[in-house]
């Protein structure tokens, strides 16, 4: 809609960030389940790849790798926490999703004054 990279990876990292807060929840949730392997998301790589490209400002080229940053899903099958299989520490689950609340209200927080500051030159324009 809005041909801007900030905004652009603001609405990935939201997008993230609301991803990686329903795998925490879905770990949280299947704590007590049997051979349950924790599931998380990274999305943070591919954005910080993308955001390198603003500094050099090639508008196309950055708002493709934009695009192309998909967060991804992966499950961690490699440790065990209990004699079941299970490797879903509750303690960990629940303060990686305070983090999680923390990151995803940064993001709300930074897009919503990237679009108050939109309005603010909209406003200005009409004078």
């Amino acid at each position: 809609m809005i041909d801007d990279p900030i905004i652009s990876i603001l609405e990935k990292a939201v997008s993230g960030a609301s991803l990686r807060h329903e795998a925490i929840l879905n770990n949280i949730s299947n704590v007590n389940t049997p051979g349950y392997k924790r599931i998380d998301v990274d999305f943070k790589a591919e954005l910080s790849k993308a955001a390198k490209g603003i500094g050099e400002y090639n508008k196309n080229q950055v708002m493709e790798e934009i695009e192309s940053a998909n967060p991804e899903v992966f499950r961690e099958t490699g440790t065990s926490v209990r004699p079941d299989g299970n490797n879903v520490d509750i303690d960990r689950e629940m303060s990686l999703l305070a983090e999680s609340a923390l990151e995803y209200n940064t993001y709300i927080s930074l897009l919503s004054r990237k679009f108050k500051n939109l309005l603010n030159v909209i406003n200005e324009g009409r004078k």
